[in-house]
C-alpha cells in the first residue's frame, strides 16, 4: 500500500547547501489523490545575507523575515510532519532534498532520508519527454533524425530545431535578446563562474571557502590559494584568469 507523500518546496538565501539557508518550507500531504494537510513556516537566516538572485527569485528580504524563528526552533516539527511518509517535490533529489537534509542535521534533527520513496515530477518529465537531441529534434520537426551522433548530422538537426522554436516561441529576433532568456553571464569572468563579478563591479570567488570575498582581500592573506587553484583541476580559461589577476595583485602588494 502506498504511503502518503509529503510534497516539499523551498526558498533559501542562495544555492550553497552549505552556505546558505532555507528561508522558507512548504509542506503539502498528498493521499489518495487528495491534499490532507499542509504545513508552513519562514525562518530567520540567523545573518546568512540573501544573494540577490535569490532575492530576485522569491522577494522575501532579511527584513521580512527578522521577527521569523530560526530554523533549528522549527527543525523536529519538520521532523514530525513528514513522519515515515514518501516525499515528493519538484527538482527535489537534486535541490530541496539535499538542502533540507543539510539543515535538519546542522538542526541535530533526527531524519532517516534514506527508507523513503522520492516522487520528482521533474525527473518524471525528463524521463517521459527526453531532452536529448534525437528527442527534441522529432518532437518539433516530426522525423527521425538519421545519422545520430555524427557532428554534421547532429549540428544540421539543431540548427532545423532552432528554427522551429524560433516560430514556435515568437523568440526575439536579436541574438543579444535571445541569449538574455535562457543565459545570464553578466557577472560572470570566466566561463566557470569561479570568479565572478559582486554587484560593486568588483571580482570575488564564486566557489569554496572564500565564496563572495574579495579576490584582492583574499590574495592579501592567502596568496597560496592561488598557487593551489593554478596546480589544480582548473579549466584553463580559468587558469588564465588568476595569472593576469595575480599579475595585477602583486603590484599591489
Amino acid at each position: 500500500m502506498n504511503r502518503p507523500i509529503i510534497f516539499i518546496d523551498l526558498e533559501t538565501t542562495g544555492l550553497s547547501k552549505t552556505q546558505d539557508r532555507i528561508i522558507e518550507i512548504s509542506l503539502i500531504k498528498y493521499e489518495n489523490g487528495k491534499t490532507i494537510d499542509s504545513y508552513y513556516s519562514r525562518f530567520n537566516p540567523n545573518g546568512v545575507p540573501i544573494s540577490k538572485e535569490a532575492l530576485e527569485k522569491h522577494k522575501i528580504s532579511l527584513e521580512d523575515l527578522l521577527d521569523e524563528p530560526l530554523f533549528n526552533e522549527k527543525a523536529q516539527e519538520i521532523v514530525n510532519f513528514i513522519g515515515d511518509c514518501d516525499v515528493g517535490g519538484y527538482n527535489i533529489w537534486y535541490f530541496d532534498l539535499p538542502f533540507l537534509v543539510e539543515e535538519l542535521l546542522r538542526a541535530n534533527a533526527n531524519f532517516n532520508h534514506r527508507n523513503r520513496n522520492y516522487i520528482d515530477p521533474f525527473l518524471i518529465y525528463s524521463k517521459m519527454e527526453p531532452r536529448n537531441l534525437e528527442a527534441v529534434y522529432e518532437r518539433f520537426t516530426g522525423k527521425n533524425l538519421s545519422d545520430a551522433h555524427s557532428a554534421a548530422a547532429d549540428n544540421g538537426a539543431t540548427i532545423e530545431i532552432f528554427q522551429k522554436m524560433c516560430e514556435k516561441y515568437d523568440l526575439p529576433k536579436s541574438n543579444e535578446e535571445i541569449e538574455k532568456l535562457t543565459i545570464d553571464r553578466s557577472s560572470y569572468v570566466d566561463l566557470g563562474g569561479k570568479f565572478q563579478l559582486n554587484k560593486d563591479g568588483k571580482i570575488v570567488f564564486g566557489f569554496g571557502k572564500h565564496k563572495n570575498k574579495l579576490v584582492a582581500d583574499v590574495y592579501s592573506f592567502a596568496p597560496d590559494y592561488f598557487d593551489w587553484m593554478m596546480s589544480g583541476d582548473f579549466p584553463q580559461d580559468t587558469k588564465l584568469i588568476i595569472t593576469k589577476l595575480i599579475s595585477r595583485l602583486s603590484v599591489r602588494v
